[in-house]
């Protein structure tokens, strides 16, 4: 088992005074058979009173409203997490076998998806693997290119992107395959932002995959936040407020491994 610190900071300066501000956080690990959250916090600033919950898959939510004036909003989630073999039993909800907003199989991923040999008594694992190494042989990390709100197939058109793509082609791929697989926010040891990978489900559980790295075996360095049908589910902070402002946003991570 590997024992991980973490702490996350995220920061939004506005140009200016907004107020009437709801915003909806994601940004807690919770305990499951892959973690054990030994300790987590958050302070949210302004300081004001929030509600810890959970949404329609499970993860933690926090939830608040800003009344007053305020010209920043920042929350700093830090905690302690034990890790252990990355595979959780869960009952399976057939909609992670549909296609969602961000992973619609168009004709470029189709195009893809009938390139790759996928041999019927393949396990779900191997499948996945082809799927992934197809990506990889026509689609290229690199940041700036993509934003939030772009899907897969417009991700494949480009050819270059980042986590969140990685991850959303490779769900697509995967449920024209018929493997039921979902999205995954947390985060990863070494990056300075959130990042993105996928479960896929075989055998009653689980497993985790990260495309971005076409890794299968992700046990260490990974810390789970949230997990949906694709991005728009996990996002790890929503909100909306009333005035006019150009928004500036500033993230800091950081986790690291603390000796047993």
């Amino acid at each position: 088992m590997i024992k991980l610190k973490y702490s996350y900071k995220t920061k939004i300066s506005f140009s200016e005074n907004v107020y009437g501000h709801s915003f909806l956080l994601r940004c807690t690990p919770q305990t499951n058979e892959f973690q054990e959250v030994i300790q987590s916090s958050c302070i949210i600033l302004p300081q004001v009173e929030f509600t810890k919950g959970n949404d329609n898959f499970g993860n933690v939510t926090l939830n608040g409203h800003i009344a007053d004036l305020h010209q920043s909003f920042e929350f700093i989630s830090e905690g302690t997490v034990i890790l252990k073999t990355y595979r959780i039993r869960e009952s399976l909800n057939n909609m992670f076998l549909y296609p969602s907003k961000y992973t619609m199989p168009t004709s470029n991923i189709k195009a893809l998806f009938r390139g790759v040999l996928l041999p019927e008594n393949a396990t779900a694992l191997q499948k996945v693997l082809l799927l992934s190494d197809a990506i990889h042989s026509s689609f290229v990390y690199e940041p700036g290119i993509t934003t939030i709100q772009t899907s897969a197939s417009e991700a494949l058109t480009i050819g270059k992107g980042v986590c969140q793509d990685f991850a959303h082609i490779l769900i697509t791929l995967c449920r024209m395959a018929k493997i039921p697989v979902r999205y995954v926010t947390g985060f990863m040891q070494g990056e300075g932002f959130t990042h993105a990978w996928i479960e896929y489900y075989a055998y009653g559980e689980w497993f985790g995959f990260d495309p971005t790295h076409n890794r299968a075996i992700i046990n260490e360095g990974y810390i789970k936040l949230a997990h949906g049908r694709d991005y728009e589910d996990c996002t790890v902070d929503k909100g909306v407020f009333k005035g006019l402002a150009q928004q500036n946003l500033e993230v800091y991570l950081k986790v690291e491994e603390i000796q047993q």
